[in-house]
């Protein structure tokens, strides 16, 4: 009678494990300028993502630049539209931008990171009907012997910012998480996709 219950136990821990290292992207809170009435209708936005690490700017302006692509507007990964030189230099910035036309701009930044360990228990975490000794020993006493286990959990935030390139100002801008992160094209694309429901909840786009 016990092996049944340890495998079963055993099954609903790595069910759990699973469950906190799945890669997961989620706004956190959000913000619309209500100057600004949809749809933009933006032909060349510029993305930018704030890191020192090159690859992985390639994988998230790519990522980005792709899903804007999906909605028929061209983007502009600044890791290919300019050189790092001309970040460091503001109006020549403005001026490379302004040359190739570029009427919005999504720059994304990283800023925190937070780590959050757990245990996970063999144990049903929940009362049972077993008045009886015997059959609650049955029931509880494998997880003398299978232990549970740790699990730490990563969680990156990030904020979003979309300007208007002609009057310079905020359209929108969005906080957000992601859990576990495996991928950085994944996590970004997930990230796109939630500030584009965002947007269009928003009234901002179709």
């Amino acid at each position: 009678m016990r092996r049944p219950i340890t495998l079963l136990l055993a099954a609903s821990a790595l069910i759990a494990l699973v469950a906190c290292a799945t890669t997961s992207t989620k706004l956190t809170t959000s913000w619309a300028n209500p100057d600004f009435k949809g749809p933009l209708g933006y032909q060349k936005v510029f993305v930018l993502f704030a890191s020192p690490n090159h690859n992985m700017r390639v994988q998230i302006e790519g990522a980005v630049v792709a899903r804007l692509e999906m909605h028929g507007v061209m983007g502009l990964p600044a890791n290919i539209a300019v050189p790092d030189s001309t970040l460091r230099d503001i109006p020549r910035l403005k001026e490379q931008l302004a040359q190739i036309n570029v009427d919005g701009v999504v720059v994304m930044r990283p800023i925190g990171k937070s780590e959050r360990t757990q245990y996970v228990s063999t144990s049903p975490g929940y009362w049972g009907a077993y008045p009886e000794f015997w059959g609650y020993y049955n029931y509880m006493g494998p997880t003398m012997w299978d232990p549970g286990f740790y699990v730490t959990d990563t969680t990156y935030k990030v904020e979003t910012r979309i300007f208007d390139l002609k009057s310079g100002r905020l359209v929108w801008g969005g906080m957000s998480d992601t859990m576990n992160p495996t991928d950085a094209q994944v996590a970004a694309t997930e990230l796109a996709k939630a500030i584009g429901e965002d947007l269009r909840a928003s009234g901002l786009v179709r």
